[in-house]
């Protein structure tokens, strides 16, 4: 940490920014040169989080991103791999929906797994109120989750009777007490069924060990194998 504020003093700051992490980046590249490096860049999350994703501010910080990845771009050593990855969409919430509210309202007391991002529950009376107040707005509940998705994405929901996501740009809440639906209090957020609308992450990869060209849509748990292969690592296999 030192030795980066000697090279650049404008590092130590109190709060570690995407401009300062950058900073260190520079200099590990520049004067370490590594096998590895390992940057994680967060400024985008957080305006997303505190203003919604795609508006102005949001968009001023992704341009801010897009510059600082540029200058270590412009100092790569020569036989480094570059892989850019976000790690989740981002969705704009509008309200949320207290779903125990809805189950108290109905004189149901099944347990229901709440997420903010989906529900599930393995009680049938839960079950046949979730269906029964799908899609309608004033309910905020969305698509339910056919079961053949659940098996290949979330194995450990299959033994659920019913698993739902909410509306588009509802998240689903956990207030047993007030109104049903309030207002988020931030204005995006992620965590939702990974096959949502519009909800997709990005990934890049270039440098001499990777050949060019597009690849279809991919989930992310892959890029851990693709990345240990160029690093000549062998990646363990999922345990069962």
């Amino acid at each position: 940490m030192e030795e980066i504020a000697g090279s650049y003093p404008s590092f130590p700051q109190q709060w570690v920014d995407d401009r300062t992490r950058t900073l260190a980046v520079l200099y590990l590249l520049q004067r370490k040169q590594p096998d590895l490096v390992l940057v994680h860049l967060v400024d985008l999350d957080s305006e997303e989080h505190d203003r919604g994703p795609f508006e102005r501010n949001a968009n001023a910080v992704l341009e801010a991103t897009d510059e600082l990845i540029g200058e270590m771009l412009a100092i790569l050593p020569g036989g480094y791999n570059f892989a850019l990855v976000s790690d989740h969409g981002f969705e704009r919430v509008d309200k949320i929906a207290n779903l125990p509210l809805l189950l108290a309202q109905n004189g149901i007391n099944g347990k229901l797994l709440s997420t903010g991002g989906i529900a599930a529950t393995g009680d049938l009376n839960v079950a046949a109120l979730l269906r029964q107040s799908a899609n309608k707005p004033e309910t905020g509940i969305g698509r339910e989750i056919p079961h053949e998705e659940l098996v290949q994405y979330a194995p450990q929901l299959s033994a659920m009777i019913a698993v739902f996501e909410p509306a588009e740009h509802v998240m689903f809440g956990a207030a047993a007490k007030g109104p049903y639906i309030v207002p988020p209090p931030e204005k995006g957020n992620h965590g939702f069924w990974l096959l949502r609308r519009d909800y997709r992450s990005v990934f890049v990869i270039f440098g001499p060990g990777v050949k060019p060209g597009i690849e279809p849509e991919i989930q992310m748990t892959s890029i851990a194998g693709r990345l240990s292969a160029l690093l000549g690592i062998r990646f363990p296999e999922p345990q069962p």
